[in-house]
């Protein structure tokens, strides 16, 4: 999947795009995930890419079998909604934890993702921004 892919979905639901802002995770269901308004794609659909811009968060459902961006399931949360990002450094992968008005939504974080070669440098990035 190509990063100028996701930047044709962004800008087709006319939230901005920021360059090397766009990470692949895989989210850990919850409750506050639900409330948030990932419900709907939180157990088919576990791979999201999160895309963050300075007006928040959008987060787009890969489809399991295709591998595919699912945007009409896109989701955006504002940063008016967002309380705090953080994230934990495990041994084989990063815990990605979004604090919001309805609750903590949790993503795990690969270090690589085979077919995103954007994801791991779009990663340092964040790294480097929430440090």
């Amino acid at each position: 999947m190509k990063e100028e892919q996701i930047k044709d979905i962004l800008l087709k639901h006319k939230i901005d795009y920021t360059k090397n802002s766009t990470i692949w995770g895989t989210i850990i269901p919850s409750i506050s995930a639900y409330e948030n308004g990932l419900g709907e794609v939180m157990h088919v659909m576990k791979d999201h890419i999160l895309h963050f811009n300075s007006k928040g968060i959008a987060i787009i459902a890969v489809d399991d079998m295709l591998g595919i961006p699912r945007e009409k399931q896109l989701v955006f949360i504002n940063k008016s909604d967002i309380h705090g990002i953080k994230i934990q450094m495990r041994r084989t992968k990063f815990i990605l934890s979004i604090q919001t008005n309805r609750g903590l939504i949790e993503y795990k974080i690969r270090k690589s993702i085979l077919g995103a070669p954007w994801h791991k440098e779009n990663l340092s990035y964040l790294l480097l921004q929430t440090v």
